[in-house]
């Protein structure tokens, strides 16, 4: 394998505007529900809040992601195990969303469709970023172009996800199920 930073610094305009670019998404994320902070806290709201935590924190870990890649001369060792760590962490809070989503099946709650796959593809997400980590440690510089798919991925399913949040907090929705 070529030197590690050299072939990272190449990515580094990638991975820069990544960080830029999830962070606004979350931004707006962020404002949107806090538009209808009151409703998120009203308790047959709590799978959709639980749904928009998961989905504030996805681009969150994408903008994590894109500041590893480019924090300066880390070396293989100081990029490949916080990308490790934090895809493993990622994982692993989101496996516990998912069972917490499976496990509440309330009538009474307000549910987003389709969020079962949505946590399903989000963990296959950061298992995919741990097996970049440890392809990259292996030598296998390759790996950042997948990568590149992976926050595809990403941006496009949780732009869904939030599209999802959006619509079942539309005002029309809101007044029926509150009332």
């Amino acid at each position: 394998m070529v030197d590690f930073n050299s072939v990272i610094e190449t990515w580094h305009d990638f991975y820069s505007v990544l960080s830029q670019v999830s962070a606004t998404f979350a931004g707006l994320l962020f404002v949107s529900l806090s538009l209808r902070h009151e409703l998120l806290n009203h308790p047959e709201f709590v799978r959709v809040k639980r749904l928009a935590q998961h989905t504030f924190k996805a681009f969150l870990f994408l903008v994590i992601f894109a500041l590893i890649f480019i924090i300066p001369k880390a070396g293989l060792l100081g990029t490949t195990m916080p990308l490790f760590l934090v895809a493993l962490y990622a994982f692993v809070i989101t496996a516990r969303g998912l069972h917490i989503e499976l496990k509440d099946k309330c009538d009474y709650t307000v549910q987003v469709s389709g969020a079962s796959k949505i946590y399903l593809l989000s963990m296959l997400t950061y298992l995919m970023f741990g097996i970049v980590a440890v392809l990259l440690f292996l030598g296998i510089d390759k790996a950042l172009y997948l990568v590149v798919g992976l926050v595809i991925w990403t941006l496009a399913l949780v732009t869904t996800s939030s599209w999802k949040l959006l619509a079942e907090l539309n005002a029309e929705n809101i007044n029926k199920k509150c009332e």
